[in-house]
């Protein structure tokens, strides 16, 4: 009996970690809370990115690239000729940077800034009692199975279709947002349903089997941390939508 308790309480691999994350979620949270690696996790994500965005540029190519920012921007259309030239070239200089810098930029900063609000939330409003590390564990390794997926179809997708039909705003069409026609939709109504976004359910769904698998189900249902989670996120896609609304 004691070597069973023993072996139960034995931390898991990280190997166990990262793949129990995707077919068991709430039997490895725990775990990953307590010994998880949140940097793996993220380099998993970052590297992921690197390469996807490196086969984009590789198969759509740079000047494609700025054609399609420019189709899709109504503010570059109206541009006088020379303006637009200048910003054409401005593109040119900065996009292989940006495209470079981008993915570590917004898988780290992101990371560190969601697991900040969701510490703040989860402590102040629902008693959790977490430490910032324990949050930070669910939310990297959480956020996994989806970016990996989506990562992966969007490869998949760059070399099934043309590239000049490789759309980089909604490659894989699993928000509202691609569905809808970016030049007659209202920016407002676009931003709203571009939210709409099957891996972000997915995302937000492993988060809340996360914290309720760490806090415990009769503490913190999966329902509840559901709210803690899903009513900042509605929030923060309401004030994105205003703000497409006023600079549109």
């Amino acid at each position: 009996m004691e070597s069973t308790e023993a072996s139960a309480s034995l931390p898991i691999s990280e190997a166990g970690r990262l793949g129990g994350v995707f077919h068991s979620p709430a039997s490895v949270f725990p775990d990953i809370a307590a010994n998880g690696r949140w940097w793996l996790a993220a380099l998993i994500v970052v590297i992921l990115s690197s390469v996807a965005v490196s086969l984009m540029v590789n198969r759509v190519g740079y000047d494609r690239m700025i054609r399609k920012t420019i189709e899709t921007s109504q503010r570059m259309q109206e541009m006088p000729a020379e303006q637009k030239e200048k910003a054409i070239e401005m593109q040119r200089k900065m996009m292989p940077v940006m495209l470079r810098i981008g993915p570590v930029a917004a898988v780290l900063i992101g990371l560190l800034v969601i697991a900040g609000a969701l510490l703040f939330i989860f402590n102040s409003l629902l008693d959790a009692g977490l430490t910032y590390k324990k949050v930070l564990n669910i939310c990297a390794y959480g956020g996994l199975p989806p970016s990996v997926v989506s990562t992966l179809a969007t490869v998949a997708v760059l070399y099934l279709k043309p590239p000049d039909e490789f759309d980089m705003q909604n490659p894989l069409a699993f928000n509202g947002g691609a569905f809808l026609d970016p030049d007659s939709t209202a920016k407002w109504l676009m931003s709203l349903a571009s939210s709409l976004d099957l891996f972000t359910f997915w995302t937000i769904a492993l988060f809340a089997i996360g914290f309720s698998a760490v806090c415990g189900a009769k503490r913190m249902p999966v329902s509840r941390a559901l709210m803690g989670i899903g009513i900042p996120w509605l929030l923060w896609v309401v004030v994105k939508a205003g703000f497409a609304s006023i600079f549109s």
